[in-house]
């Protein structure tokens, strides 16, 4: 369990805590130009950009599926086509960041010439680094979490596929999991996706190596959420690395960070944490049982705060009469289709 908070009136932003450290570091810390490499705190200023602005892209295209309209044939009068690149692209940044933040703790170690290995990894463990063992077993689980699915996508042509359940007619009644309280919401669109893959009976639908035999989806409610908390979670562990390492490296210990008014970043970070807290906290059935992180955002005076707690708790339930819907592309050999949940 891992409860982490940001507060704009006290650390000047609401970055993951690795960007106050990194900004602040002292120079004598840092090996970067022997690397060849940028400042530690360029590249994980870099990195956390473009994790935040595909963050941003796939919200904003949540927001046009949720308020799409219906046409006379019932079908969606706007094309999920567009969202499974976002996600992609969101997956793929993900990876990279945790990819950099290995690139960081190299730059913060002496150069050595007798190690030629390109995998920043692998070269903090044949330098014997420090930190690299604590920081790489911390972030493990999250890191393997999604790694196959980029994997796949990278290595073996998958594709991933939008899909939508809604509510129609009666609607749905959602239940919370601790009290029963119940909740009818209105409009009720979950929004998600799932690695395309053949399946052992020569079907093509869900990847049965990643989605629960083959027939579910992941929910971009939870999804968003799980790897936005895990992102300051490995933020969190990195500030503990390079703690580490300046203290073996160098005998030293870090200051305590201060507050960094960040007025350089080409996003809104307030607006992408408060858009992910508000997420419906609906999510498709295999998900009701799993914990999902508690994001909660608060904004007065000018003053924001962001609290996360990891892994988090189990939402909600729900129950009713819903539509599925979802958009894949026509195999020229392959004619038989397994869809999620059907």
């Amino acid at each position: 369990m891992m409860n982490l908070e940001r507060k704009t009136h006290r650390d000047g932003n609401l970055h993951p805590k690795a960007f106050n450290c990194l900004k602040l570091l002292d120079e004598s810390f840092t090996y970067h130009n022997d690397h060849t490499q940028r400042h530690p705190f360029s590249i994980y200023s870099r990195s956390l950009q473009k994790v935040m602005q595909s963050f941003n892209a796939v919200l904003d295209e949540i927001d046009q599926i949720s308020t799409a309209l219906f046409n006379a044939e019932g079908n969606l009068d706007y094309p999920l086509k567009k969202l499974p690149d976002l996600q992609k692209e969101l997956l793929h940044a993900l990876q990279s960041h945790i990819d950099d933040c290995y690139w960081i703790l190299k730059v913060i170690h002496p150069y050595d010439s007798n190690v030629q290995e390109k995998h920043p990894d692998r070269w903090l463990d044949k330098v014997k680094h420090p930190a690299y063992k604590p920081f790489h077993n911390a972030i493990k689980d999250y890191r393997e979490s999604f790694a196959p699915i980029v994997n796949k996508i990278k290595h073996n042509g998958g594709q991933l596929r939008p899909i939508m359940m809604y509510s129609r007619g009666r609607g749905i009644v959602a239940r919370t999991v601790d009290k029963g309280i119940q909740t009818f919401p209105k409009n009720a669109r979950i929004v998600g996706y799932f690695l395309e893959g053949m399946q052992p009976n020569g079907r093509i639908g869900p990847d049965c190596e990643i989605h629960r035999d083959g027939t579910t989806a992941i929910s971009l409610n939870r999804d968003l959420r799980y790897h936005f908390a895990n992102l300051y979670r490995v933020g969190d562990h990195l500030r503990s690395a390079i703690a580490s390492t300046v203290r073996k490296l160098h005998g030293k210990k870090l200051p305590r960070d201060l507050a960094v008014n960040d007025t350089a970043s080409q996003y809104d970070i307030e607006s992408i944490a408060q858009r992910v807290s508000k997420l419906p906290p609906l999510f498709f059935e295999n998900e009701f049982s799993q914990k999902t992180p508690d994001i909660k955002f608060h904004s007065h005076n000018g003053n924001a705060e962001l609290i996360l707690e990891t892994p988090g708790y189990q939402y909600m339930t729900w129950e009713g009469e819903i539509m599925i819907y979802s958009e894949t592309q026509v195999d020229p050999v392959c004619l038989e289709y397994q869809l999620p949940y059907r």
